[in-house]
């Protein structure tokens, strides 16, 4: 199943930029994020989490640096993170910068949990994003670090980071970057202060100018909870009358978004927001859909007529796009020796590749 919620196109230039910081050039950070041209220009537009998770996907992938993401966090100017920032720098101490950050992070991107605990001498940050990406993690605890650095001087340093996921790179590596002992394999990414520095104060805290920036934040924040309730009632009352329109284009051998958007009587790019607002993309559909096709016709004919039926260009390129999703071999499944994963094997979706061209696939 695709990966539920959302992300402003805010973070999306944050990420374009922390991969321009890091040394690639503006048209190859595009190329490789492979989004619409006009999305990096559009402001407080909501895209599908999967969309942001594929784009930083390519970019780390194409950067060939395991720690990336950390890196990208430290060249990464105030005001980068949009209210964010400004939010934290008008803030009385650091404990209210955090708060403000947990309050407002959806505003970035709500597909995350996020939240403090304080003990007797412990300050913490957590994060927890159940499917997430790894390196999207390592870029927001390495983006507040470096915030809480810069705000508060060198000694507001973490005394321990802690992240689920496992390492890319050595221990010693992350620490280098990070200043501080890290660890992997928690229950959730941490963050884990003195209490007593996090009480100091801000000392560009401005209460007029937070105020101001607290009630826009406020606004904005109600605009993305009604996204979300609307995106609840466009998932129950759209995507499954787009579903059976795109079953019905695969059937004809044309599933593109333009053939689909003229049965609902509207353009590709109309089409393409109501299924973003949804949480969901045109790609993803058409790929789970040829899964479950595939999986229902496995069980009758053999790869070879399976892979003409669901518009791949040849039976390797069908053989190579199962075989990633599930594991399996067409053949083993046509055998009888082997049932593909219901569940999908934690892919979100069939790949594609070698299949008919269609826009946003």
């Amino acid at each position: 199943m695709p990966v539920q919620g959302s992300a402003s196109t805010e973070f999306l230039r944050v990420l374009a930029t922390a991969a321009v910081k890091d040394g690639l050039e503006v048209d190859d950070v595009r190329r490789v994020m492979a989004v619409p041209g006009d999305l990096l220009e559009r402001r407080g537009a909501r895209i599908p989490i999967a969309l942001v998770r594929r784009a930083w996907s390519g970019l780390t992938a194409r950067a060939a640096d395991p720690l990336l993401s950390l890196r990208a966090a430290r060249r990464l100017p105030p005001g980068s993170l949009d209210i964010l920032d400004y939010l934290a720098q008008t803030s009385t101490t650091g404990a209210e910068a955090f708060e403000q950050l947990t309050r407002y992070l959806p505003l970035l991107a709500d597909a995350g949990r996020v939240w403090t605990e304080v003990d007797r001498r412990s300050f913490r940050f957590r994060h927890a994003a159940p499917g997430g990406l790894p390196s999207l993690a390592e870029l927001l605890l390495g983006l507040i670090a470096e915030r809480a650095r810069a705000m508060f001087g060198p000694a507001f340093a973490p005394r321990l980071v802690r992240f689920a996921h496992a390492p890319s790179s050595t221990a010693s590596a992350y620490e280098e970057v990070l200043g501080a002992p890290v660890q992997f394999g928690g229950d959730f990414d941490e963050l884990v202060f003195d209490r007593d520095i996090v009480r100091a104060p801000v000392s560009s805290h401005d209460p007029a100018l937070r105020g101001i920036l607290v009630a826009q934040a406020e606004e904005a924040l109600s605009r993305v909870h009604l996204d979300l309730r609307a995106a609840s009632s466009l998932d129950r009352e759209f995507v499954p009358a787009f579903r059976h329109a795109l079953a019905l284009a695969l059937d004809a051998g044309d599933p593109s978004i333009s053939r689909i958007g003229e049965s609902f009587g509207m353009s590709a790019r109309t089409l393409q927001r109501r299924l973003a607002a949804a949480r969901v993309s045109h790609r993803e559909l058409l790929q789970e859909l040829r899964l479950e096709r595939a999986r229902q016709a496995l069980a009758a004919a053999q790869p070879k007529a399976v892979s003409h039926e669901l518009g791949y260009s040849s039976p390797s390129a069908f053989h190579r796009a199962f075989k990633r999703w599930t594991g399996l071999t067409p053949g083993a499944v046509a055998e009888g020796g082997a049932s593909p994963p219901a569940g999908g094997g934690g892919r979100s979706a069939l790949p594609g590749a070698g299949g008919k061209p269609s826009a946003g696939a």
